[in-house]
């Protein structure tokens, strides 16, 4: 389209619009008002068409469509807002279309004055009917516009710093600052940011930019700086971008290489403009430092599009203003470091790793700045603050990897890093309160459960050590991200070899930090090496010396593992590095670390009983990581394979009297591990243990902890295979009571002696039979025998008895459960009720195994009874309770064995069961259960509850200890009556003392079995209590026992007895 074309279409809504414009002034009516700004609209909409195809508009149809849109200008006192609005989008488009490359320097100039009066705020008190911030944001918009255009030729440019000018500028670069700081609306800023950015760009005069270069940067510092606005992310990115181009169009070193070092006499005459000089420059860096100090904060906002904004700005002044600003230089390359963070592939890291590889003054600075950070290192980590010292770290950290991955030499940093590194570390652990010796022992109960190291998630890698102090685990998180990046450079081998140097120098946390970053970057180092030690061949001299410095690291912690003992004054940590040393020696030696076994296990082990939570997981990774390079299954493999290295290690601390706890939880734990294929190795281990028992057995806890090993090995001893007891497996020949008798026995019992003495007659008959003698009896005797010596030797066959089928012998894990039961008889009567309980509880645990074997656990019970009878007078409740379990246990897999010593001790049980019945039962709150009255039986003693107490018992409150005597006694009547063959008195009290619970179906068992008939008598006059509450009666239910041989009896009710 020709531009007579686009002028046809252009000329109807720009007469329409001066036309308007003319009624407005002669008549401003709000018609008029309304008049102007359809025609404006209209005016847009067609402009906005026009503009859409390329080159339709030119200087001339963009200064027709002004004419009338000046007069709405001219007027702009009495026209709507939005009309200037339309006016200055319709104006908006003429500078990027028609005026885009030629407009008249004055016009521009008056442009210029026109879009800052519009866009200043109080204008709407001077002149303008009112303002919005659309109208603002579409002037800003307009001047961004023409002040591209003015920059798009060399007029242009030359045009806005002239002379005429500069007021204007002035006035529109001050309305444009003070909108970024002050406006609150984020739109207005950010096309205020925007026109700022075009009018840099368009001053071709770096004087007269200079000018401007202190109000622009303290007012982009103040948005610039955090926590003063909230300014949205979007005005901050923009205004980064401003400050980026300010520096390079006057900062830059191309700029500032040649500045006068005084002002000229032209210069000086013209008080409007600043002459760039060198005492310019360096005051004018002094202040752009304090300016950069607030503005570089931004480093740690949240979003990425700031943080890259601010990086560009690092990146300009480092390379473009080195010179300039070489006092910011410090804190830029800091900020750039920060910026990058731990991610390598980030590409703001790849970017400064591309700058540093082409330009090699950025890497001098670099290095500068990574030196003078490790040398500040020890005293940064002194102060308080916690992100000042993280921050440091990680700044050396991602240094060292951008000069590592850029082959800048690093020797001078090399010879500081070492003792730099190990000062600062120590200044770390100093912090640390939990530095004390390790001299308690964990009860045996907190150590470990074997599922966690024989599950199938075992640990194959070590936690990392706990500081308790807040902040301090990420300062060690730092360094061990720093130690990672040194064991993948060429540095890695002389800092190790300088560390590994120190490790025997220095005392106490000096010699912690040193062993700690040793161990950590050489472990490091290993595993880069793993990754391409099968394809690469890495020479034997860089494999020998990572090798020599393992060896000699081995042999330290050896020593210190040594140590360890309940006297050792050395710190916790000492032995978890140590352990973490065996682990690493064992994956790099594999199946040859097994003949290193017989000095490394044991002390590993031995940390399993440790108090510290971290030892014994460290313990335990250590295992498996052993076990694995060792080429064992699992752990227990380990151990059951080595198991005597362990014993004689034990051993030989339990034979020298060394009394520390960790020797007896190291068996235990092994104990654990291995299960019951490691009992028959510790035969001569549990005569050191008694041993020790006798020379210490004044010593309660020692000898608690002993017998809690040997109540391991006895819980361990019964699940061996000729041990284990499953159901049904018991031999009863001796548990069977004497039933009651019934009429089918009397008969079955007649009839089987008849048969037995017609056998006997019909045998004396046969003998009688045949001729008389001739002969004396002696002498036809002797004749017959030696007449038929066949006859006689089959006769002293018959008559020669079968010899007993003798019983197998008892294994070897039997033998030292037996050891262990019989010891317990010296210590129950010790003065821990602590300890007699564990005895007890160990018994509860071998007496089924032990029964298995009568001929010695008959014997047993006989040496053991006369100890265990007083505990039923003790006075802790829960051991009075134990000793009736162990009785019933002793009843039930010995059966009438125990006969004549439960009618000893019958009385005895009468005073527990009194102790039990003597305590007042205090009803529940809201039972309303009416207990009758306690009836004494003179002929037995006992004191029985009446008919009237019933399972509502129950329901009343007994306290703890005799509950816990209660059920015991109530457990071992029942054994008694279901395994032993008590007198019938007896077994009358038991009935009586049972009464209260013989709706149990345990106890109702256990009962009938002896005698069913007085059980059910029992029951019929219990239930006598019962009320039905319906009728008013008494309801007894009688379920008589089913007789061999008879019908069963219907139950039936039977009312007696009416209220």
């Amino acid at each position: 389209m020709n531009s007579v074309q686009t002028f046809q279409q252009l000329r109807g809504p720009c007469v329409h619009l001066g036309q308007s414009a003319a009624n407005l002034l002669q008549r401003p009516t709000a018609t008029a008002r309304r008049e102007v700004t359809e025609s404006l609209n209209q005016l847009l909409r067609k402009l906005q068409e026009v503009a859409s195809r390329p080159d339709s508009l030119d200087p001339k149809l963009a200064e027709y469509v002004f004419v009338p849109m000046s007069h709405v200008l001219r007027a702009s006192s009495i026209v709507s807002t939005r009309a200037l609005e339309l006016c200055l989008e319709c104006l908006l488009i003429l500078f990027k279309t028609g005026w885009r490359t030629d407009i008249s320097p004055e016009l521009a100039g008056q442009f210029l004055i026109l879009l800052t009066y519009l866009a200043n705020p109080s204008s709407a008190e001077n002149g303008i009917p009112a303002t919005s911030e659309e109208l603002q944001v579409v002037a800003f918009k307009c001047m961004a516009a023409l002040s591209t255009t003015l920059a798009s030729t060399p007029k242009g440019r030359q045009s806005l710093t002239s002379t005429p000018n500069i007021p204007a500028l002035g006035r529109a670069v001050l309305l444009i600052l003070d909108s970024i700081v002050d406006v609150r609306s984020d739109q207005v800023k950010l096309n205020a940011v925007a026109a700022l950015l075009a009018i840099i760009s368009a001053i071709d005069d770096r004087d007269a930019l200079a000018s401007f270069l202190p109000r622009m940067v303290s007012s982009l510092t103040k948005v610039l700086t955090p926590g003063v606005n909230k300014v949205k992310f979007r005005v901050l990115e923009q205004c980064l971008e401003a400050l980026s181009l300010l520096f390079l169009r006057i900062l830059s070193d191309q700029q500032t290489k040649d500045l006068p070092v005084e002002e000229t006499g032209a210069h000086i005459q013209n008080i409007s403009r600043v002459q760039r000089t060198t005492s310019w420059m360096h005051a004018t860096a002094s202040q752009i430092k304090i300016a950069l100090a607030n503005v570089l904060k931004l480093r740690h906002h949240e979003k990425q599009e700031v943080r890259s904004a601010l990086y560009r700005l690092c990146v300009r002044i480092v390379q473009d203003c080195r010179n300039s600003l070489s006092e910011s230089a410090g804190m830029v390359t800091e900020t750039l470091v920060v910026l990058i963070g731990a991610e390598q592939e980030s590409p703001v890291s790849q970017s400064l790793q591309a700058l540093a590889s082409s330009d090699p003054s950025l890497a001098e600075l670099l290095r500068e700045s990574l030196r003078s950070w490790i040398i500040s290192l020890p005293r940064i980590m002194q102060s308080k603050d916690h992100i000042s010292r993280q921050q440091t770290i990680h700044q050396i950290s991602v240094t060292f990897r951008i000069l590592s991955q850029v082959q800048v030499d690093l020797s001078i940093v090399n010879r500081l890093l070492a003792e730099n590194l190990r000062d600062s570390v120590s200044n770390v652990w100093r912090e640390s309160k939990d530095s004390g010796p390790l001299i308690e022992s964990a009860p045996v109960d907190s150590t470990i459960d074997s599922h966690a190291v024989l599950g199938p998630a075992r640990s194959m890698s070590f936690e990392q050590l706990a500081l308790p102090l807040k902040g301090q685990d990420e300062l060690l998180n730092e360094f061990t991200l720093l130690l990672q990046q040194l064991s993948s450079s060429d540095s890695s081998m002389v800092v190790l070899r300088d560390l590994v140097n120190l490790i025997r120098s220095g005392r106490n946390v000096s010699q912690l930090a040193t062993f700690w970053l040793s161990v950590n970057l050489l472990r490091d180092q290993f595993e880069n090496e793993a990754g391409i030690k099968d394809f690469l061949d890495l020479g034997e001299t860089q494999k020998n010396d990572s090798t020599q410095l393992l060896d000699e690291l081995y042999s330290f912690s050896l020593d210190i593992l040594a140590e360890i003992g309940p006297d050792s004054e050395m710190d916790w940590r000492f032995q978890a590095l140590a352990v973490e040393v065996v682990a690493l020696q064992a994956k790099e030696h594999k199946v040859e670390f097994r003949v290193e076994l017989i000095d490394a296990l044991y002390p590993v082990v031995y940390l399993l009983g440790s108090s510290s939570t971290t030892l014994r997981s460290h313990a335990i990774t250590c295992l498996n990581v052993i076990a694995d390079a060792c080429g064992y299954t699992e752990a227990t493999d380990l151990v059951v394979s080595n198991v005597d290295y362990l014993v004689n290690a034990v051993a030989l601390k339990l034979n020298t009297f060394d009394i520390s706890p960790q020797a007896p939880q190291v068996l235990l734990m092994m104990i654990r591990l291995c299960g019951p294929s490691l009992l028959p190795y510790l035969d001569d281990l549990v005569e050191s243990m008694f041993s020790a028992l006798e020379n210490f057995h004044g010593y309660p806890k020692l000898v608690e902890l002993l017998f809690s090993v040997l109540k391991g090995m006895a819980e361990e001893g019964i699940k061996s295979p000729q041990l284990s007891i499953t159901s049904g497996q018991e031999d009863t020949t001796r548990n069977q009571s004497n039933a009651g008798t019934q009429i089918d026995d009397v008969i079955k019992t007649i009839a089987t002696l008849k048969a037995d003495r017609i056998k006997k007659d019909k045998a004396s008959y046969e003998d009688v039979k045949g001729d008389f003698l001739n002969r004396p009896w002696e002498a036809g005797v002797e004749g017959i025998e030696a007449d038929n010596p066949v006859a006689q030797d089959d006769e002293e066959k018959e008559e020669q008895p079968e010899p007993p089928v003798p019983e197998p012998p008892a294994p070897k894990t039997f033998s030292i459960l037996l050891k262990i039961s019989l010891l317990t008889q010296h210590y129950l009567t010790s003065s821990s009720p602590t300890l007699r309980t564990s005895l007890l509880s160990l018994l509860n645990t071998t007496i089924p195994a032990l029964a298995k074997h009568e001929n010695s656990f008959l014997p047993f019970i006989n040496t053991l009874w006369p100890v265990l009878l007083p505990r039923l007078d003790d006075p802790e409740a829960y051991v009075v309770s134990n000793t009736l379990e162990i009785i019933g246990l002793m009843c039930t897999y010995a059966g009438d064995f125990m006969k004549s010593r439960i009618e000893q001790i019958w009385e005895d049980l009468k005073a527990v069961y009194g102790r039990t019945q003597g305590i007042k039962r205090i009803p529940a709150k809201g039972n309303k259960v009416n207990v009758g009255r306690r009836k004494s039986r003179t002929e037995t003693g006992l004191i029985t509850a009446s008919s009237d107490i019933s399972s509502s018992l129950r329901e009343y409150y007994v306290d703890s200890p005799t509950r816990l005597i209660w059920d015991s006694l109530v457990k071992l009547l029942s054994n008694v009556s279901e395994h032993v063959t008590v007198r019938e008195d007896l077994f009358n009290d038991i009935v009586d003392m049972l009464e209260p619970v013989l709706e149990r179906e345990a106890v109702a068992s256990a009962l009938n079995g002896r005698n069913s008939d007085a059980v059910w008598l029992r029951r019929l006059k219990m239930s006598k209590g019962v009320v039905d509450g319906e009728k008013g009666v008494r309801v007894m239910t009688i379920e008589p026992p089913q007789l061999p041989g008879k019908p069963h009896w219907a139950s039936y009710n039977c009312m007696y007895d009416k209220f």
